[in-house]
C-alpha cells in the first residue's frame, strides 16, 4: 500500500505542475520515511544524490550538450538545412526530405530532441510556407525530426538510460545508429505517402540548384560532418571512451566555430549558460531519481513483481509488450527523461530477469518513449514547433498521425528483430 500511495502522491504532484525533480524527491523522502524511518532517510539524503551525480560517466552529458550549443551558436545547424535544401528541395516534398536529412546530421551532433526540432523549425518552416506546403505536413515533419536525436548518437537519453541501468553507454550509442537511420527512412516514406495522397500538401517543387551551387553548399557543412564521423569513429573504434569523446567533441566544436569566425563573446557566453541550465536540470532530476529509486528498492517491488511474473508463467514477450504499452501511455503525459527515471528502477530488473538483452532493451524503450514526444496531449516537440512557427498546436497534431503509425511499425520491427540494434556493437566488440 505504501508504494501505491507514494506513486499516487508523485503523479498528483506532477499533475499539479510540480517540477519532475522536486516531485520525485518529495515522494522519495516521504516513502523512505514511512518504510524505514528518519535515521536511514538522513543517510540516504546525505550520500545518494551526490554519489549519483558525481559519476565520471555522467560528465558526458554536459559535454555533449555543450558541443551542440557551440554548433548552434556558430549557425552550423542552419547551414545543414540549407545544404540539404539545395540537394533535395527540387523534389515534390523535397523540403521535407531536406529537413529529415538535416535532422539526421543535427541529431548526430546535438543529442537533444527539442533542440533539433526548435532549430529546424526556425530554419525550415519559412521556406516550406513560402513554397506552399500545408501547415499540417510541414510542422508535423519538423516535430518528428527532433525524435531522431534520441536514437542517433550522441543521444543524451540513451546516455541517461545507460547510467540508470548500468548498461554500457558506448554499446547503446552504437546500437542506436541503425534504428535511427531506419526511423529516418520511415519518415521519408511517410512524407512520400502524404504528398502522393494529397499533391496539394506540397504543391510546388523549388528550383533545381546547379550542381556547382550544391557542391559549394557543402563547404559550410563539412565541419559538422567531420565532427560527426569523428564522434562515431572514436566510439566505434574504442580509441577513446564515451566520456572522453564528449569532452573532445565539445572542444572541437568550440575551435571549429571560433577559428571560422562564427563565435562572438556573447554567443559563447550564451552557449555556456544554456548548457549550464540544461545540465543542472538533468542532473537534478537524476539526483532526485536516486532517492526515489532507493525507496523503490526498500519496498522490494521489483523483486516481488519478478517473482509474480515467474510464478504466473507469463510469456516473457507478453510481459515486454505490457511494459511497452505502459511506457507508450506515459508518453502521452510525461517527457522521456521523467519516464525513464520513474520506470527503469522497477521494470528493468524484471526484464533482465526474463533474459532480455539490456542494450536491445534500451533501444526499444527509448524508441517507445520517443513516440510520446509527438503524441497528444503532451507531445513536447509539437508544442516546441508550434511556438517557433506560430501554427496552432492542434494543426501540428493533425499531421503527425501518419508519422506515429510509421514509428509504431518501426518499433514492432526492432522488437521482432533484435539484431538490427545489436549487430553494430557486436561487430565492434563493444559490450
Amino acid at each position: 500500500m505504501t508504494l501505491a500511495g507514494i506513486t499516487a502522491l508523485l503523479f498528483a504532484m506532477l499533475a499539479n505542475g510540480a517540477p519532475v525533480a522536486f516531485a520525485m524527491l518529495g515522494a522519495g523522502v516521504i516513502g523512505i520515511y514511512l518504510v524505514a524511518g528518519s535515521f536511514p532517510l538522513d543517510g540516504v539524503l546525505a550520500t545518494a544524490p551526490y554519489e549519483t551525480v558525481a559519476s565520471y560517466t555522467l560528465s558526458t552529458l554536459p559535454m555533449f550538450i555543450l558541443m551542440g550549443e557551440f554548433l548552434t551558436a556558430g549557425r552550423y545547424t542552419r547551414d545543414v538545412f540549407d545544404a540539404s535544401h539545395r540537394w533535395l528541395g527540387h523534389l515534390r516534398g523535397g523540403l521535407g526530405y531536406a529537413a529529415i536529412t538535416g535532422g539526421v546530421l543535427l541529431a548526430a551532433v546535438t543529442g537533444s530532441s527539442t533542440a533539433a526540432a526548435s532549430t529546424l523549425a526556425g530554419a525550415a518552416y519559412p521556406e516550406m510556407k513560402r513554397y506552399g506546403y500545408k501547415d499540417s505536413l510541414s510542422t508535423a515533419t519538423l516535430a518528428v525530426i527532433g525524435t531522431l536525436a534520441i536514437l542517433i548518437p550522441p543521444s543524451v537519453t540513451l546516455i541517461i538510460y545507460g547510467i540508470l541501468t548500468e548498461t554500457s553507454v558506448g554499446a547503446l550509442l552504437i546500437a542506436g545508429v541503425a534504428p535511427g537511420i531506419l526511423t529516418a527512412l520511415g519518415f521519408v516514406t511517410a512524407i512520400k505517402v502524404s504528398v502522393t495522397r494529397d499533391p496539394n500538401a506540397a504543391p510546388v517543387a523549388t528550383e533545381r540548384y546547379p550542381l556547382r551551387q550544391r557542391i559549394v553548399s557543402l563547404g559550410s557543412v563539412w565541419p559538422v560532418m567531420l565532427l560527426m564521423f569523428f564522434l562515431l569513429g572514436g566510439i566505434y573504434s574504442g580509441a577513446v571512451t564515451v566520456t572522453e569523446i564528449g569532452a573532445v567533441g565539445a572542444l572541437a566544436a568550440f575551435l571549429i566555430a571560433m577559428l571560422m569566425g562564427r563565435l562572438t563573446v556573447g554567443s559563447t557566453i550564451g552557449a555556456l549558460v544554456r548548457t549550464a541550465r540544461s545540465s543542472a536540470m538533468i542532473l537534478t532530476i537524476i539526483a532526485s531519481a536516486a532517492v526515489f529509486g532507493i525507496f523503490i528498492t526498500l519496498t522490494q517491488a521489483p523483486q516481488q513483481l519478478l517473482t509474480f511474473v515467474q510464478e504466473a508463467g507469463l510469456d516473457r514477450r507478453s510481459v515486454l509488450l505490457a511494459v511497452l504499452c505502459v511506457l507508450l501511455m506515459l508518453g502521452f503525459f510525461l517527457d522521456q527523461l521523467a519516464i525513464l527515471v520513474l520506470t527503469m528502477p522497477i521494470v528493468f530488473p524484471i526484464l533482465i530477469g526474463l533474459q532480455f538483452d539490456p542494450v536491445w532493451l534500451g533501444i526499444i524503450v527509448i524508441k517507445t518513449v520517443e513516440i510520446g514526444l509527438i503524441t497528444p496531449p503532451m507531445g513536447l516537440n509539437c508544442f516546441v514547433v508550434s511556438s517557433v512557427t506560430g501554427v496552432p498546436v492542434h494543426r501540428v497534431f493533425r499531421g503527425v498521425w501518419i508519422f506515429v503509425g510509421i514509428d509504431l511499425a518501426i518499433l514492432a520491427i526492432l522488437a521482432a528483430f533484435p539484431e538490427i540494434s545489436l549487430f553494430l556493437p557486436r561487430w565492434a566488440g563493444i559490450n
